[in-house]
């Protein structure tokens, strides 16, 4: 007897799940590109909604997204509860986290909207309650109609995107009273998307959702009266294209490095001391519109440095070192003289502060006096080695 009650139980849940209401969702995609570009802002790659079609001076400058919102609109004329009317009430800003595809990296960035456009079509639209005003939180209206296929398509913008007001329109020549039923079809919003600068986001794929509700007290509400939906809920999904220029460019030559005193030999072969030091400065131009690292590798280590031998074996440290451009930091300051460490896993990073085109960097090389002194008890000898510098620009 249990185990029958048990699957009487089961059974009914079975029953009770299939007469749960099914949720639909809609979806729409927001997209931007940086292409490593000198203007350090991303470029609107979202197809535009088809009130461009209609509207063009409106989307100049403006970015614009299809929404497949669609639902039939049973408005009454003067209704005491704004709710009858023609009614709409909007999402205000939202926060939204885009994440790298494949460091899982994430950032933050706010969106908004900003305008609104619908076609209608009614029974009568010189009776359409589009035919009107707008009051509330919207303003600017502009409409579009034809009286053969009784369609208006409007455009109206939002007073306060970041927290809007519903609006309502209100049509004062149609009949006391009068009952209008429109589809409302072709939505299209303008937008404002705040981005992080893309000079400070690694390359790669950024993605991220925003959801939000539609009907009654939902973030899309359009009154009382409303029939045949499109869906319950719409997903804004955001995808950030980052591509960056990174390109160093050394003069002819560079690949060798030959270190002495500032100067020259001179004043040592006049008998007037050892040197302070030996050193060479490598320039070299950079390209870069993103975050990289720096380190170097070493055919001989000495300590923390690179170290070159002579032919007896003896071996001094030299240090590398990197000044970069002031559009490039290192923790929030200036790069000069930084010193380089040895080996990927303790590489420097770097991020840009703005777009660096085509500007100066040297690259150091020094030998300290003391290893100078040491040096000098070799006369004749040769002292060399490999240092090899690292730009890595990869995520």
């Amino acid at each position: 007897m249990t185990v029958v009650a048990a699957w009487a139980r089961q059974g009914l849940a079975a029953v009770l799940s299939l007469c749960a209401p099914f949720a639909l969702g809609l979806e729409a995609t927001i997209s931007a590109q940086y292409l490593g570009g000198g203007s350090g802002r991303f470029d609107n790659t979202t197809p535009p909604a088809r009130l461009c079609q209609h509207w063009a001076s409106l989307c100049n400058g403006t970015s614009t997204v299809e929404i497949p919102i669609s639902y039939v609109k049973r408005s009454r004329q003067d209704a005491a509860d704004l709710r009858d009317r023609f009614y709409l009430q909007f999402p205000g800003r939202r926060e939204v986290d885009v994440y790298h595809d494949q460091t899982g990296e994430s950032r933050r960035m706010t969106f908004q909207f900003e305008s609104i456009s619908q076609k209608t079509v009614s029974r009568n639209v010189s009776y359409s309650p589009n035919m009107g005003s707008i009051s509330g939180g919207c303003n600017g209206w502009t409409t579009l109609t034809s009286h053969s296929t009784n369609t208006i398509r409007f455009h109206t913008g939002v007073v306060q995107p970041s927290a809007p007001t519903p609006c309502w329109t209100r049509y004062s020549w149609a009949p006391a009273g009068h009952v209008d039923v429109s589809e409302i079809t072709e939505m299209g919003m303008s937008y404002a998307l705040d981005i992080p600068p893309p000079y400070r986001l690694r390359a790669g794929i950024y993605r991220g959702s925003v959801t939000y509700s539609i009907g009654p007290g939902g973030d899309f509400d359009f009154g009382n009266g409303v029939t045949a939906l499109s869906g319950d809920n719409l997903t804004l999904n955001f995808v950030l294209d980052v591509q960056h220029a990174f390109v160093f460019e050394f003069a002819p030559g560079s690949e060798r490095a030959v270190l002495e005193p500032k100067g020259g030999w001179s004043a040592w072969l006049a008998g007037r001391g050892a040197p302070q030091g030996l050193y060479r400065d490598l320039p070299f131009r950079l390209w870069s519109t993103g975050p990289f690292k720096v380190y170097k590798l070493c055919q001989h280590y000495a300590r923390a440095d690179c170290g070159i031998r002579n032919g007896s074996g003896h071996e001094v440290p030299v240090e590398v070192a990197l000044s970069l451009p002031a559009g490039i930091q290192h923790r929030g300051g200036a790069v000069q003289r930084l010193a380089l460490p040895s080996g990927r896993a303790a590489a420097l990073e770097f991020e840009s502060v703005m777009p660096t085109l085509n500007r100066p960097g040297l690259l150091h090389f020094a030998v300290g006096r003391d290893d100078v002194t040491g040096m000098l008890a070799y006369p004749g000898s040769t002292y060399s080695g490999l240092a090899t510098v690292v730009f890595d620009a990869e995520p």
